[in-house]
């Protein structure tokens, strides 16, 4: 699986960015509405304005709030938890192929794939990396693990706020990095993602990392 060897090839304590996760630790946290922004401007557009799927997400989203308010641990128990809230219905890992964009993305199935990816997530959840950082690859992994029957990019994009607001960071616009090209595998770009987010945060981020 290319993210999986992308992703235990990348250091994750990223030391050449810690002055960007140092600025980004130093902003105060705030309500941004930046997934309502979202969800409103991009997603429910992009879905035929489908005003039940918004509102699952919603639920979905003052959930994932709720917990990282608590500090709640990430598990797989809570991932399912809330996505269940997104899709409308009780859900469990996928047991076969899964296919995104109209077929053009395929993510393959394996028997100890549920297992490797619960193992993965819940380990890096305590590794003590930036949250920027463990936002970045928990994104990431919900993205390309592609774990749900559905709804993957949407629990990516939760996924992402619980790490960031249970540190106490806000969470910046999506469209930057939601729309930023990351290919699967490609390490160098996980990297560049992580450095988006945190400038994002800070307020530093320029029009070309976004490109």
């Amino acid at each position: 699986m290319p993210h999986l060897r992308a992703t235990l090839a990348v250091d994750w304590a990223c030391p050449h960015l810690r002055a960007d996760l140092e600025a980004a630790s130093a902003r105060p946290f705030e309500e941004t509405r930046a997934q309502e922004d979202w969800l409103t401007g991009h997603d429910t557009p992009a879905h035929d304005g489908d005003t039940v799927r918004e509102a699952r997400f919603l639920t979905a989203l003052a959930r994932v709030r709720a917990l990282a308010d608590a500090r709640a641990p990430l598990t797989w128990a809570r991932l399912t938890e809330v996505q269940a809230e997104v899709l409308g219905k009780p859900v469990g890992f996928r047991t076969g192929e899964a296919f995104a964009h109209g077929g053009a993305h395929r993510y393959l199935y394996a028997p100890d794939l549920e297992e490797m990816f619960i193992r993965k997530v819940e380990a890096d959840a305590k590794d003590g990396c930036h949250p920027v950082a463990q936002a970045v690859r928990l994104y990431l992994d919900l993205a390309f693990f592609h774990p749900f029957p559905d709804g993957n990019a949407r629990a990516a994009r939760l996924g992402l706020e619980y790490c960031l607001r249970r540190a106490g960071l806000p969470t910046p616009p999506l469209a930057p990095w939601v729309l930023l090209p990351k290919p699967p595998g490609d390490a160098e770009r996980y990297v560049r993602f992580v450095r988006l987010v945190a400038r994002s945060i800070s307020g530093s981020a320029s029009c070309e990392e976004a490109s």
